[in-house]
């Protein structure tokens, strides 16, 4: 079952995806450049928030709320059970113990 076209999404933007990454790799700056800059402001401003930080991967993405909020060893972190490995995955990599709970059987929540 095909639930999005990915491909048709694609080929309407073909030529900015192309002409984007053209330009980040002439620039050479694939860390932390102004594209990088750029993105998070727009997307702050899309969302309506002050701040914004773009992340290589997923699980990055999880992990650094985990360290903002200074989870660490001697800590329990609730994860769902019904979730990817990566939700309890950056609870173990911050040093903290994760604690699988149920989800509700109607929402998954």
């Amino acid at each position: 079952m095909q639930f999005i076209d990915l491909g048709a999404q694609r080929e309407r933007i073909r030529d900015r995806l192309k002409a984007a990454i053209d330009h980040v790799v002439e620039d050479g700056r694939y860390i932390l450049g102004p594209q990088v800059t750029e993105f998070e402001n727009k997307l702050a401003a899309y969302i309506g928030v002050k701040h914004v930080v773009a992340c290589a991967n997923g699980t990055d993405a999880l992990l650094l709320p985990l360290f903002a909020a200074g989870i660490g060893p001697g800590d329990a972190v609730f994860v769902p059970s019904f979730t990817f490995a990566a939700t309890a995955e950056v609870v173990a990599l911050a040093k903290a113990e994760p604690v699988f709970v149920d989800v509700d059987r109607d929402t998954y929540n």
